[in-house]
Formats: structure tokens, C-alpha cells, sequence
């Protein structure tokens, strides 16, 4: 974005949090073994007045079918999934603007999948259930993980796992995590034959991921979003007799982000 001196801001990739579709499982293919299953393949429902409230955009959707069959001691389980994906495209033309387009890609992302199973959870005996959903929820992290690192994303971590209260009533499983950005830096031209460099420092990024049962099925949503502000001013002397000195601030707001996402998550059903 533009400091005083005039300089326009290269921020980043061009998606940093360019995730796939499936982003929060489609690792689970993986387990499937053919076949046709008899799920029900009805998709999450998500809060859509308020994603348009916020700006957000669903920009794919998938269907797998079968997710995977698999025996779980005495019980065959068939598995379907459906996937919406939403990206915050409010903020995504604020950054555009704010840095002159050099900005560009998704920089907060929400999804909601649905994994219909036959038997549903309801039919299935406790002995089993837990197991579905601890394969369900390790492989959702895996892969919500996978598509961290192949977005660019660097040191991501877990930090922690808890439980979050859904609107339907439910807990779901939480887990939390970290990642970094990193910003590569900027450069602008000081005249037709010298270009000043700046480098850049890595940027925070805040991710949610939630397992849950809901009449029968498994839900799970998350996303993620930037973790911090970036917000610098760098120095830089071409010349004895000349000092540029570059400001940024892209004014981001990370605790209304996270409030935003943990509010579309539990309201996922």
C-alpha cells in the first residue's frame, strides 16, 4: 500500500490462503474402496444471510460419493460428503484497493461439509460411533493442514483443542491452530534505472477447525484468517543524501475476524 513517499505495497502471494474446495476433508477419499453409497448426500446448511451480510462469497462446492467404506469392527460404514467453500470477498477488494492491486487472492476462508453415513450415527452403536469420528476428525486435520502448507503458509501448529458450543445445541470438537505468511517484502522504483527493496517479515494467520455430530450425520466447518495487523515502517538510504522511509498498515482487524468465523462455524448445522 502506499507509504508517504509514494511506494505501492507487493503484498505477498497472490493467495495465501488459496484452500481447495475439500479443505477440511478430503484426505478421507483416501479410504474409499469403490462402490455406491446409500448416505444421504444433503449438503451443510450455513448461515447464508449472514455470509452476505459479510461480504462472503461461496466460490466452489463438491460432492464426494462414496467418501469411503470401511469396517468398523462389525459394522460396514459408507460415507458421502458435501463441501461449500466461501471466501470474505469484502475483504478481499479492501486489500485490493488499499494496496494499489498488488494484492490479490483469498485472505479469509470459511467452509461447511457435511458426511452423511449409512448407517447413520444414530444407528450405530457407541462402540463404533467414537471411532467414525475420531478417523473423521484426524484426517479433516490432516488435510485442512495439508492445504495450509500448499497455500504458502509456513510453522503451522496446532495450538490447541477444545470444544465450542453450536447453535443446534451440540459441542463440537475444537481444534486451533497457527501458521505464518510470509510477506516477502516490497520494492518500488526510485527513478527509470534504481528499484529500493524492502524485505519483508512473516505474517500471522489464525485457523478453526470443528467436528460434530448433528442428527445422524457429521459436520464439520472452519477456515482461517489473518492472525495479526501488518503493520511496519522501514528505512532505507539509496543515497548519502536521501532517506526513503516506507509506512504500511493494511489496518487488519484479527479479533473481529476470528468473532466472525467461530459465529459462521456454530452456526453451521
Amino acid at each position: 500500500m502506499p507509504g508517504r513517499d509514494g511506494p505501492s505495497d507487493r503484498v505477498g502471494r497472490r493467495t495465501y490462503l488459496g484452500l481447495a474446495a475439500s479443505a477440511g476433508i478430503a484426505g478421507l477419499a483416501g479410504c474409499s474402496s469403490g462402490g455406491t453409497a446409500s448416505a444421504a448426500r444433503g449438503p451443510p446448511t450455513v448461515p447464508e444471510d449472514q455470509l452476505a451480510e459479510g461480504g462472503w462469497e461461496k466460490i466452489d462446492e463438491q460432492t464426494m460419493d462414496p467418501l469411503f467404506e470401511q469396517s468398523f469392527g462389525p459394522v460396514e460404514v459408507t460415507a458421502a460428503m458435501r463441501t461449500y467453500v466461501y471466501e470474505d470477498v469484502e475483504l478481499k477488494e479492501e486489500l485490493k484497493a488499499k494496496t494499489l492491486g498488488q494484492a490479490e487472492g483469498q485472505f479469509s476462508m470459511f467452509f461447511a461439509s457435511r458426511v452423511s453415513l449409512d448407517p447413520s450415527m444414530g444407528n450405530i452403536p457407541d462402540a463404533v460411533s467414537d471411532p467414525v469420528i475420531d478417523q473423521t476428525e484426524g484426517q479433516a486435520r490432516e488435510q485442512f493442514e495439508a492445504q495450509l502448507e500448499d497455500a504458502g503458509l509456513v510453522d503451522i501448529q496446532q495450538t490447541s483443542t477444545g470444544t465450542i458450543e453450536v447453535e443446534t445445541g451440540e459441542t463440537a470438537r475444537l481444534t486451533e491452530y497457527s501458521a505464518g505468511f510470509p510477506f516477502p517484502g516490497i520494492e518500488f522504483p526510485v527513478n527509470d534505472e534504481r528499484t529500493l527493496s524492502f524485505e519483508g517479515e512473516t505474517i500471522g494467520v489464525t485457523g478453526l477447525l470443528a467436528v460434530w455430530e448433528h442428527r445422524g450425520s457429521i459436520l464439520i466447518a472452519g477456515g482461517a484468517h489473518p492472525g495479526e495487523n501488518l503493520d511496519m515502517e522501514l528505512s532505507k538510504a539509496p543515497t548519502d543524501a536521501i532517506e526513503v522511509t516506507v509506512d504500511i498498515d493494511l489496518g487488519l482487524t484479527p479479533e473481529a475476524y476470528l468473532e466472525e468465523l467461530r459465529s459462521l462455524i456454530t452456526a453451521v448445522e
